[in-house]
């Protein structure tokens, strides 16, 4: 099952940032990795200067607003210095309170021969995030102004996290298109010089807002920025205004709050006048970033969810860890060459967030295949070796190497009295079946009371306590085990006795002392088992229980006497031994315990 799902898993994880790529459900990540990632900083361009309303020009003219003569003086200083193209980042929408200023303002306009674009401003009803951008009011320059005026929308509009990271071209208003600022100076520009001006519409690769992804040239200051004062003084050489574009604009904390983060800084704000500045150096070298179709993104989707499904099974997880960061690498520097040197957008997000889940989800169902794997050897190993022996091997307490150790140990052999004359008398299936039955009993009764199965001899089954696990009072234990086939094998005895006419029994015999105790064999060949003069009693107590007894050492009796009814039954002799055993025959248990 958790092979199968560590096939599936790469397949859902796919189906699943598919899914959330189609619908974007990751946004803030997407930007932050195209903040990050794709931008990089570059020259500007030497014919796109800044004129600042800047500290310097507040401390000598005043607090702003100034008086409009001050932007009169200002662009027909720049006229006569030879600029192609003059942007003005301030609204006029009201008169002043001195005409004559404004008038003056008027006449430095009308003389412009068009190169001149004023600022007007896009009052919107809806954010731009929302599924139309709807203009509910235009504001224009003052009339005299606006009737001599070039103008274009000043609006930037941030995405929802407050940062700007596209430019409006175009929007409706009333039967009117209205043109963005940038745009407008850019055509300005090229009529001003008479260059050839290809049509944008064509080129500008934009969503369903007519919005593109500005490719910032740097942080704030980055352009070259001239103060307004010393412009209108002539303290700058003529020579930096010859064929430029000037943008006249804020260019201090203050003036409105035009000023705005952007991805490439998301420290220290931009001002407006820079935001604009990006994107006419970006029509003017005709640098425009395009995001990629979804069924792009989708392929690359699936082009590493095929590699991460390979390395990420095939692969121990160690190496399957730097294959996961090889491949975010290889991604990240794929989708920067292709934004520098094609122009392309990719959403890297997706695919990262799926290398990493991925690789995370196939390292939870390793380990669950591994922990399933151990579970399921530790069970057949079982079935051959005893389960607490299985345990320790696992845990480290017991060696797998030849040896062993010495130690007190209780050890039990039990038979089954009129088995051989059974086994003759039927049919193997059924004197298989009849054998299980009973060792399945013994097996139980053992493993019940702190036991460890040592091995099945036949129709006979010999157990050790305390080995390899410690267990208090073992003989009891053992004792008690005995017991608990007694008392147990009733029900099946008189149901094979009525069935097949046999009486079946147990004869068992315990005894208690010193052993060896560890990995008997060869090499390639090991038990884990007891051996000793102890286990050798035990099983001679045993040959010589009847049916139904259970037949202890006098070294169980010492130990046990006040929990059991015991028969005394004297001295047994025993092949290879000079000194008889002293014997008896456990008649009850006092205190019950588990599993009797």
């Amino acid at each position: 099952m958790i092979k199968k799902l560590m096939l599936v898993a790469p397949i859902v994880l796919f189906l699943f940032f598919g899914l959330a790529l189609w619908l974007n459900w990751f946004p803030y990540a997407e930007n932050a990795i195209y903040d990050r990632l794709l931008m990089s900083e570059r020259e500007p361009a030497d014919n796109i200067i800044i004129i600042g309303i800047d500290e310097r020009s507040i401390a000598e003219i005043g607090t702003w607003p100034w008086p409009r003569y001050y932007m009169a003086e200002a662009i027909e200083k720049l006229l006569d210095m030879g600029v192609a193209a003059i942007g003005v980042d301030i609204l006029y929408d009201n008169y002043g309170p001195v005409t004559e200023y404004d008038q003056r303002l008027v006449e430095a306009v009308r003389r412009s021969s068009d190169r001149v674009v004023m600022g007007a401003v896009g009052v919107f009803k809806d954010d731009i995030e929302t599924e139309r951008l709807q203009v509910i009011d235009y504001l224009l320059p003052f009339e005299e102004l606006n009737n001599v005026a070039n103008t274009a929308f000043l609006n930037v509009i941030p995405d929802s996290d407050g940062i700007i990271r596209r430019a409006l071209t175009t929007f409706a208003f009333g039967d009117e298109t209205k043109t963005a600022f940038a745009i407008e100076i850019y055509r300005t520009y090229k009529r001003s010089l008479e260059l050839a001006e290809e049509p944008l519409d064509d080129i500008i690769p934009t969503d369903r807002f007519g919005r593109y992804n500005i490719d910032y040239v740097g942080k704030a200051g980055t352009f070259t920025m001239l103060s307004l004062w010393d412009v209108i003084n002539g303290n700058y050489p003529p020579e930096i205004y010859k064929d430029a574009i000037a943008l006249i604009g804020p260019y201090a904390y203050g003036i409105g709050s035009d000023n705005y983060f952007t991805p490439i800084d998301r420290r220290i704000k931009t001002y407006g006048i820079e935001i604009h500045a990006n994107t006419i150096q970006n029509l003017l070298q005709r640098n425009f970033k395009r995001s990629v179709h979804w069924g792009w993104n989708l392929a690359a989707l699936a082009f590493f969810a095929f590699l991460s499904a390979f390395f990420y099974i095939k692969l121990k997880p160690a190496l399957a860890a730097v294959a996961a960061v090889l491949m975010i690498v290889a991604q990240l520097v794929a989708a920067k060459l292709m934004y520098d040197h094609l122009g392309l957008i990719f959403a890297c997000t997706y695919v990262l967030l799926f290398l990493v889940t991925a690789y995370l989800l196939q390292q939870i169902l390793s380990v669950a295949r591994a922990q399933h794997e151990k579970a399921h050897i530790r069970g057949l190993f079982g079935r051959f070796v005893a389960p607490e022996v299985v345990k320790e091997i696992i845990s480290g307490n017991v060696s797998v190497e030849l040896g062993g150790v010495l130690r007190d140990v209780t050890v039990l052999f039990v038979d089954i009295r009129g088995f051989t004359a059974f086994s003759e008398a039927h049919p193997p299936e059924k004197v298989v079946a009849m054998v299980n039955r009973y060792l399945n009993l013994t097996s139980t009764s053992i493993q019940q009371n702190g036991g460890t199965i040592d091995k099945y001899i036949g129709d006979a089954t010999m157990a050790v306590f305390n080995a390899p696990n410690d267990l208090e009072n073992h003989a009891l234990c053992g004792v008690k085990a005995a017991w608990a086939m007694k008392v147990g094998s009733e029900p099946l005895r008189k149901e094979i006795l009525q069935e097949f006419g046999v009486d079946l029994q147990f004869g068992i015999g315990v005894n208690t002392g010193q052993a060896v105790v560890g990995n008997m064999g060869s090499e390639f060949r090991m038990d884990y088992t007891v051996i000793g003069d102890t286990v050798n009693t035990a099983a001679r107590l045993e040959s010589s229980a009847q049916k139904g007894q259970i037949i202890i050492s006098d070294a169980v009796y010492q130990q046990i006497k006040n929990h059991v009814e015991a028969k005394d039954l004297g001295e047994l002799m025993v092949k290879n031994k000079k000194d008889g055993i002293h014997i008896y025959e456990v008649q009850k248990i006092l205190e019950q315990g588990e599993g009797t």
